[in-house]
């Protein structure tokens, strides 16, 4: 069997093969050769010069990416007859078609294979609305309404859908087919409840890009200099340093700036080193690093968008762009039974998200 593989992550290309940024790697795209033989990926890609670590690399044995130009770039709109003629070869070739969802490659290939009667399944994992409205620019506002009902659309009209999220996407994009509500994530717990230290500076983390103004990095950033700095340290995983928040964020001796971390043993010791999680997104599906944040053990806050209302302890959900209110919420955890309480949630969360639900996820896809 045939899989084709379509979303509009942006790929970078160096000679003949291609890299991700940790969100589509060979590791994770091997997932579906669970299903099929050979796996073919179609999404975007620009060129790049400099060579990349090989821990990034997205095409291997018997995955294939093709990189096109954007359905709604310059290149893309040009030349809409041979990015057409493409993915009807594709489409043609494929004996199951994945879709993940919000992207203009997954709704265009939707509407071909719906009318070549492929066999298709959608992964929803995020709010087209919310990501566009919230990037910071007047044509994503502009064009956040018109990519919510196109994606509307399709989901209506898809007939297997995987949710990331158990009620927020399905709540703004119903779908009349078969769905199922499943997490990527996948964690091993460890099972110890952590207390808090007043002894030492409170360590909060966050894993986002600063320079995406969705992740509300800027909010947190805000609210932290409200903090006593003798008491609080900030320490953020992602992000290229190159941004003018990164840059402003640089001049603070409290506030540390990792970049992007692709070892995962690294990636544990920097859960094991902080205190307090919190996601300050202004959108959202449903953040694996919660999930991993809360399997160490970490009291988490969160924004109240997206899936993360469904995860996160009531009294430490805090409206997007509130900095006083995240702000009591971090004071609220300097309590020490409040933390272990917190702590303890964290735990009995993320013992959800085992392997149990890769069964669950293999059956839906096998049953397609």
């Amino acid at each position: 069997m045939n899989i084709l593989f379509v979303h509009d992550h942006f790929f970078k290309k160096y000679k003949n093969d291609y890299y991700s940024n940790g969100k589509l790697t060979y590791k994770q795209l091997s997932y579906y050769l669970n299903f099929g033989e050979q796996v073919q990926v179609i999404s975007r890609f620009r060129e790049v010069d400099n060579k990349i670590d090989k821990s990034y690399k997205s095409n291997g044995e018997n995955i294939n990416i093709l990189g096109l130009p954007g359905v709604l770039s310059k290149k893309g709109l040009i030349n809409r007859t041979f990015l057409i003629s493409e993915l009807e070869r594709e489409i043609n070739n494929a004996d199951l078609i994945i879709l993940r969802l919000p992207s203009e490659f997954g709704i265009l290939v939707h509407k071909i294979a719906f009318k070549k009667n492929k066999k298709i399944l959608v992964e929803m994992v995020a709010s087209p609305f919310d990501c566009l409205w919230h990037r910071g620019d007047l044509l994503g506002k502009l064009y956040a309404p018109i990519l919510s009902l196109r994606t509307k659309k399709t989901l209506l009209d898809a007939e297997n859908v995987i949710y990331v999220t158990s009620e927020f996407l399905q709540s703004k994009y119903p779908t009349n087919g078969n769905s199922v509500a499943i997490s990527d994530a996948r964690v091993k717990v460890v099972n110890k409840i952590r207390n808090i230290n007043l002894d030492k500076r409170i360590r909060i983390g966050v894993i986002g890009n600063p320079a995406l103004k969705l992740k509300g990095i800027e909010t947190l950033f805000n609210t932290f200099l409200k903090l006593d700095a003798e008491r609080y340290e900030l320490s953020i995983v992602g992000g290229a340093l190159d941004s003018s928040l990164e840059k402003q964020m640089s001049g603070y001796q409290n506030i540390e700036q990792l970049g992007f971390i692709s070892d995962r043993n690294k990636l544990n010791d920097w859960f094991s080193s902080i205190d307090i999680y919190i996601q300050p997104s202004l959108t959202e599906g449903l953040p694996r690093s919660i999930i991993e944040a809360m399997s160490f053990g970490l009291p988490v806050i969160g924004s109240r968008v997206g899936g993360i209302p469904e995860i996160v302890d009531s009294s430490m959900v805090f409206p997007p762009k509130n900095h006083e209110q995240l702000l009591s919420k971090v004071k609220m955890l300097s309590e020490p039974s409040v933390y272990s309480n917190l702590s303890q949630y964290s735990l009995d969360v993320a013992s959800r998200f085992d392997e149990s639900l890769d069964k669950k996820k293999n059956d839906f896809i096998k049953s397609i």
